[in-house]
């Protein structure tokens, strides 16, 4: 049961994979206000549900399933997805941005989803094999946002192999180890910051 809830956690995980996508089709103006826009608005029905015990209620009823027990009293997953992606189309490079937040979205559910499926080595409450996914899906991710940028000649859009390794073990490394802080924010930034070191 618990790997059936991560499953459909990680389902809605994945379908987050719209932000990078729409960021890299649309201008990086265009793309930043849409992030405001849609910042503000998760931020604020998160602050709502935190602070009006019907409505709290209310979305518990719908969606317990899908929420952590750290989450029912904080800010939820999908708010620290939405505030680490306005960060990092502000802090970094359009393509870096790109990629750093695929890696959170992409990696993170495979380290999951593998990890707790065939996962046996156990490496800081986490596993091993979980973490080699993590790896390969954000070399996959990389390697597809830097074909991309090669195919529509834009070297705007680019990003070399050693960005590409770089932000790919950053991600894994930071995924893995006993960070007190949330995924959400703490992968991004630190493939981000790794990636743009390597420019």
């Amino acid at each position: 049961m618990r790997w059936f809830g991560e499953m459909w956690r990680k389902g809605v995980h994945l379908s987050a994979i719209l932000i990078p996508l729409g960021y890299y089709f649309t201008s990086e103006k265009t793309g930043r206000r849409i992030l405001i826009s849609l910042c503000g608005i998760v931020f604020l029905i998160d602050v709502i549900r935190l602070n009006q015990p019907r409505i709290r209620t209310f979305f518990f009823i719908f969606f317990g399933r899908l929420v952590r027990d750290h989450e029912r009293y904080n800010l939820l997953g999908a708010t620290y997805l939405m505030l680490s992606s306005l960060i990092c189309a502000y802090a970094f490079e359009k393509p870096i941005a790109v990629a750093a937040i695929a890696f959170l979205i992409l990696g993170d559910s495979a380290a999951a989803l593998v990890g707790k499926s065939i996962g046996r080595i156990r490496v800081f409450g986490k596993t091993l094999e979980g973490s080699l996914a993590c790896f390969a899906v954000c070399m996959a991710t990389g390697w597809v946002i830097r074909l991309g940028g090669q195919l529509q000649q834009n070297a705007g859009l680019d990003l070399t192999m050693i960005q590409i390794v770089g932000g790919a073990v950053m991600a894994t490394l930071i995924e893995l180890l006993p960070v007190p802080l949330d995924d959400n924010i703490r992968i991004p930034l630190a493939a981000g910051f790794t990636m743009t070191l390597l420019q």
